[in-house]
């Protein structure tokens, strides 16, 4: 808050009840609208946990299989003759990549694939890693093809509504706001209008509060959206075609441990915010934490080292 960042959230989880949850500063500086935890704010790739479970949910259903080919649901999407399949795209290793659209543009499925079609794959699918907000803009669209339904509605009706998770979802959908967020430029804070949600779509279009957030990764990890054997899938470390082991599953990072425990989490970062969510499985402990700034004056103000610190006092309580 001295840095001048304009609204922090944080929540944290133990065993799925919310032990802490506060917020902090303004989410409008020019009303001085105060936040509150109820403060609903864009968490950008956060969302692809979520894009990667509705995936899997299919799944359960029999509707796809991770490695159907994406023609399978998006024939008109050019793969240069190489097999792309849903799992690469969950996985980053899709070798789809482009530079970004413009964030205030409207989006449309052909327009993306079109704008994709007319660009080289950056690698053999399968043969390496490079993060892709593309590969889940895509999956987006798969939803969409399976269920005949939007992308914003089934993350509803699916996921949000069932789970009482009453402050998540596709941001401008569902009577949630299109948040704006702030950015530092030259170390002065200007407000930043918030992005087309076509453009982030499955990617990070998706809003939410902390303490949503640190609800959801607890019931994601202990059986209230998939089966056990679809969240072990989505946590099992990605393998290349070569045996190198990446540590990334299907929409979460899986690092050996965060501050020296067993851990599972996700970061989020678009112009205008920044966020951050972790789940510890041996402790049952989740953290989230949201901001409504990014870029930001020092990375030191950033959701994630804030997270860390959180969670190294959340762990150490008894």
């Amino acid at each position: 808050m001295k840095a001048g960042v304009p609204a922090v959230q944080i929540a944290v989880s133990r065993r799925g009840q919310i032990v802490y949850s506060e917020a902090f500063g303004v989410t409008d500086k020019e009303s001085a609208t105060a936040a509150t935890p109820r403060s609903v704010q864009l968490v950008a790739s956060i969302t692809k946990q979520f894009t990667a479970a509705a995936i899997l949910r299919l799944a359960e259903r029999g509707a796809l299989t991770l490695d159907d080919r994406i023609e399978k649901f998006l024939p008109e999407l050019d793969t240069k003759g190489a097999t792309i399949t849903l799992r690469h795209l969950l996985t980053h290793t899709s070798g789809i990549t482009a530079p970004p659209p413009n964030p205030q543009s409207q989006l449309t499925r052909e327009q993306l694939i079109t704008f994709l079609n007319g660009q080289p794959l950056a690698f053999t699918p399968g043969t390496d890693w490079s993060y892709s907000n593309f590969g889940y803009m895509l999956l987006g669209h798969v939803i969409e093809s399976v269920t005949g339904s939007s992308f914003a509605d089934f993350i509803h009706s699916e996921l949000a509504l069932p789970l009482g998770l009453l402050d998540t979802g596709v941001c401008g959908t569902n009577n949630l706001p299109v948040p704006d967020g702030y950015s530092f430029v030259q170390g002065t804070c200007i407000r930043k209008p918030a992005p087309n949600m076509s453009v982030p779509f499955a990617a990070g279009a998706l809003c939410s509060t902390a303490s949503d957030l640190a609800r959801w990764s607890y019931l994601l990890a202990n059986g209230r959206v998939l089966l056990p054997a679809s969240y072990a899938t989505m946590t099992t470390p990605t393998r290349l075609a070569n045996d190198t082991v990446v540590g990334y599953g299907l929409g979460l990072y899986l690092p050996l441990s965060v501050v020296g425990h067993p851990a599972v989490y996700h970061d989020g970062l678009i112009a205008g915010f920044n966020s951050f969510l972790v789940y510890f499985p041996a402790d049952d402990i989740s953290v989230a934490v949201i901001s409504n700034a990014f870029p930001l004056p020092m990375d030191t103000q950033s959701s994630l080292l804030i997270g860390l610190a959180v969670a190294k006092a959340a762990l150490a309580a008894p």
